[in-house]
């Protein structure tokens, strides 16, 4: 007969308690400054709140008021806009990151020229971007030095050509992101599998199409839904260093509108609606994209 020795409950026991507390710095985190201040902003999007006194329960009032808020809807059918950008950047740093791969002549420069916009802050650029398409800025002056003065333009002045210009700057801003994701995605390839399909005698585009591409399924989800997040959830900074909102509301997006109402007029309750309006909004698309994407499958 055998006789066990030790503490009771031996390393199992101990893996159960310290465990959980190894966690609970981490856990903590989460529920302090996301869990916490999610569930704040829901409560208060079902109030009438100033910041400065008590919030008052008006129930969905607020979700009631943005189906006729005209500027809103405005907002949104601007990020609408920004968001149509999305496709070309899933598609072109595909190339461009496959071209880099195949280490084409000058690879390394490319490399470095596409990831050099991710590297500056966004206000940086915005404002950069701001004093380069001013009336009188660099752009205007350029053109007028090399004898295409007709060219020039007040490109901030019209809301058309500015929300041009902004998609443009936001274009170029992510490039380098995502061809460095599918730079990553593509290392992961099984190199075996690119060899068999050379010896098979597959060009480029066929490469590209039937080893690559299936392979960076999962990369392109995550291409695909970031940059959509960042057409809704990530243009404040440009708006408000390029345009701040304008020319009038030409510019306005969704995030500005919510800074606006809660730091300008003071409806954080309403502020605070919009932003769970846009959170919804956004993992509605984000859900659809994956769907689409996978065939149904996740």
């Amino acid at each position: 007969m055998s006789v066990q020795t030790g503490r009771a409950g031996g390393p199992h026991t101990r893996d159960r308690v310290w465990g959980p507390l190894y966690a609970l710095p981490a856990a903590l985190f989460v529920v302090t400054f996301i869990g916490w201040p999610f569930a704040s902003v829901i409560y208060h999007s079902f109030t009438r709140w100033s910041g400065l006194t008590d919030p008052q329960w008006i129930g969905a009032k607020n979700f009631q008021a943005l189906f006729h808020d005209d500027l809103f809807l405005h907002a949104l059918r601007n990020n609408l806009l920004f968001a149509l950008s999305v496709p070309v950047q899933l598609v072109v740093p595909l190339g461009l990151a496959f071209l880099i791969y195949r280490r084409i002549p000058g690879w390394r420069l490319f490399r470095s020229a596409f990831f050099l916009p991710a590297v500056y802050s966004t206000v940086v650029v915005g404002i950069l971007v701001r004093l380069a398409l001013a009336s009188n800025g660099p752009l205007n002056d350029g053109l007028g030095a090399v004898g295409l003065g007709g060219l020039e333009h007040d490109w901030l002045g019209g809301s058309t050509s500015a929300i041009v210009m902004i998609l443009l700057v936001v274009v170029w801003a992510n490039f380098g992101y995502n061809v460095v994701l599918y730079l990553a995605g593509m290392s992961s390839i099984d190199p075996h599998l690119v060899e068999a399909a050379e010896i098979d005698g597959a060009n480029s585009w066929q490469l590209l199409r039937h080893v690559f591409v299936p392979g960076l399924r999962r990369v392109m989800e995550i291409v695909l839904v970031t940059n959509t997040i960042t057409a809704f959830a990530y243009m404040f900074a440009y708006i408000f260093t390029i345009t701040n909102g304008g020319p009038g509301f030409g510019t306005y997006v969704t995030e500005f509108y919510i800074y606006n109402q809660a730091f300008t007029f003071q409806h954080l309750g309403y502020a605070c609606a919009i932003g769970v309006a846009l959170t919804l909004i956004i993992a509605a698309i984000g859900f659809f994209q994956i769907r689409v994407l996978t065939g149904g499958k996740s």
